[in-house]
């Protein structure tokens, strides 16, 4: 077989990331490389490969013939190193059979089971660790190579490392049980105006926070804030203990408390709290690689019922 073609796997990854945001400019930003250079080298596997992949203009990027059926065989291809890799190791008895996966709290109590009740199916062999930090703890935990795939909480960047959007979620209002709201079906913020309020910590909540007090300026309604927390858990206890009300992200839900009733707020964004997947541009994994899929797989269940 002749396999003096000259392309290497640099190529492909970077062919397959242009080719996904048809775009140079992000494509190099995904990378963490400098648009420039990232030009050279698709210019380089065209003149390997003999034929042009892109058809590009000042205004777009797009694939030709040649290169949607270069895309599939590239693809294809780097799933192939991954599998050899893995065949490989599993020979000298190195086969990767651990999987650390990093997690905002939140990811516990919602999509995080489902995920690993289908992945633990496909690879019962594999044992799981599983790291709770913040986004910017475990991003940094990836890029030094300590977690292999994580839960996060977008908008965040770091060279080198894929984010992919998983879904979004909507707010709720905590009420105390006994409290006069709490026989609602629902409350907007107007509901909450003068009420003692239990917000977030500046930073820590900062991207909550906003949204609600962006939209309380929107509408002139004016938040009486008497006490920040730095967890969504701590706003629950608070309210609980009948100090004030509160706004979280839905998935408290799943933490039914005594003292805590929940109510839909329609007035605030649905789509506002976003879960997004993060994992290394370079991980030749297959474990990792599944595990993206049935992360994949559970959204797209999601959709396809309706939640």
């Amino acid at each position: 077989m002749d396999i003096n073609y000259h392309v290497e796997l640099r190529h492909l990854r970077y062919f397959i990331y242009v080719a996904d945001e048809m775009h140079f400019g992000r494509a190099a930003e995904r990378l963490g490389i400098a648009q420039a250079p990232l030009s050279q080298q698709i210019k380089q596997l065209e003149e390997r490969v003999g034929v042009q992949l892109f058809e590009r203009t000042t205004r777009s990027v797009r694939l030709t013939h040649a290169g949607e059926v270069f895309r599939e065989k590239a693809l294809l291809a780097l799933g192939n190193v991954g599998d050899g890799i893995e065949a490989a190791r599993q020979v000298m008895g190195k086969a990767n059979r651990k999987l650390t996966i990093g997690c905002v709290s939140p990811v516990i109590f919602t999509c995080l089971p489902q995920i690993l009740r289908t992945f633990h199916a496909k690879r019962p062999n594999t044992r799981i660790d599983i790291k709770i930090l913040t986004t910017d703890e475990l991003l940094d935990a990836m890029v030094e190579g300590r977690i292999d795939v994580a839960f996060i909480r977008p908008p965040r960047a770091k060279a080198h490392l894929n984010i992919e959007h998983l879904f979004s979620e909507a707010f709720v209002g905590l009420v105390p049980s006994d409290h006069p709201l709490a026989s609602k079906d629902d409350v907007t913020l107007h509901d909450f105006a003068g009420l003692p309020y239990i917000a977030y910590a500046p930073i820590l909540g900062v991207g909550y926070q906003n949204v609600v007090m962006q939209h309380a300026r929107n509408i002139g309604v004016s938040i009486n804030i008497v006490e920040e927390v730095g967890h969504t858990l701590g706003i629950v206890a608070l309210v609980a203990a009948g100090m004030g009300v509160g706004i979280a992200p839905s998935w408290v839900t799943h933490m039914p408390h005594p003292g805590v009733t929940y109510l839909p707020m329609h007035d605030l964004p649905g789509d506002a709290v976003t879960l997004a997947l993060a994992w290394p541009m370079d991980s030749t994994s297959s474990v990792v690689g599944e595990f993206v899929e049935c992360s994949r797989a559970f959204v797209a269940e999601m959709t396809d019922s309706g939640i």
